[in-house]
């Protein structure tokens, strides 16, 4: 029963790690509830200003994680 909760929790955090790699505007929101659920309970404030760090957009420009970043003078591929 509690191998079935480890996994679970495991998948679930993979989902959403890869959910907010491809797609960080639907994470974006869950975020949000987060932070208002962190705002409520009165957190500490380190926590959430790190979901508050995860909230904000980034600019476009840079690579932002490209690995082929600035090879033979080109961007990201």
């Amino acid at each position: 029963m509690i191998e079935a909760f480890i996994v679970s929790v495991a998948v679930v955090a993979c989902a959403l790690y890869w959910i907010g790699r491809l797609a960080p505007s639907v994470t974006r929101t869950l975020w949000q509830g987060a932070g208002s659920v962190l705002e409520v309970v009165h957190a500490p404030a380190p926590l959430r200003h790190a979901v508050a760090g995860r909230i904000t957009t980034r600019s476009g420009s840079g690579c932002g994680g490209c690995k082929g970043c600035g090879k033979d003078g080109g961007g990201c591929h």
